[in-house]
């Protein structure tokens, strides 16, 4: 009996890509009330869309972590309409649309999304390999979206850090957030077969 390897999803994070974050509130004099967070060690790539994002290495090797996306493949993969899965175009040359494949249906036509969107020719490979959607896929496309804001953590000087979406018209709560995840708004999405 012959067994087929299952590709890695491109935006899978890796456990050997863990770093430890040494975060620090700085001065800042660009910042809305003097400071921001930053790295204790800080370089200019730290931050993108003004908001400052995790470091990870990029090594995709040893053990796999399913339930993480890379921080830096995922927002790549959205900025770039990327596949998750194959890291090619997710757009579809004979529509022009991009598909995202979900394991229930979506309540509304429009919304926001962290989720990489999947190329057609990959679906049947992320159904394969997922237990939610071998249970259940819905396949949607849209036309394009736009970006959002972030899924990440902000720390306050009253509590403890939490996990928030944070819109990227948020200022003062972005200069304390540690990015996490690209999110994007999504219209017209609209239902498809599933291949």
């Amino acid at each position: 009996m012959t067994t087929t390897a299952i590709r890695v999803p491109y935006v899978v994070a890796y456990e050997v890509e863990t770093v430890s974050l040494n975060l620090a509130v700085i001065h800042d004099v660009w910042a809305l009330n003097g400071r921001r967070l930053s790295y204790a060690d800080p370089a200019a790539s730290d931050w993108v869309m003004g908001v400052l994002w995790a470091r990870q290495k990029c090594d995709r090797r040893g053990k796999v972590n399913y339930k993480e996306m890379h921080t830096l493949r995922q927002r790549e993969c959205m900025l770039h309409r990327l596949c998750q899965v194959c890291e090619g175009s997710a757009m579809d040359p004979g529509t022009g649309r991009l598909s995202w494949v979900f394991h229930e249906e979506l309540p509304a036509a429009s919304g926001r999304l962290s989720k990489p969107p999947t190329c057609l020719r990959c679906i049947p490979e992320a159904r394969a390999a997922c237990p939610h959607l071998q249970r259940e896929a819905h396949v949607y496309t849209s036309p394009d979206y736009e970006p959002w804001g972030v899924k990440g953590i902000v720390f306050s000087a009253s509590g403890r850090p939490t996990l928030q979406d944070v819109p990227l018209t948020d200022l003062h709560t972005l200069e304390f957030t540690l990015a996490r995840a690209l999110i994007v708004h999504v219209s017209n999405l609209l239902p498809e077969r599933v291949p």
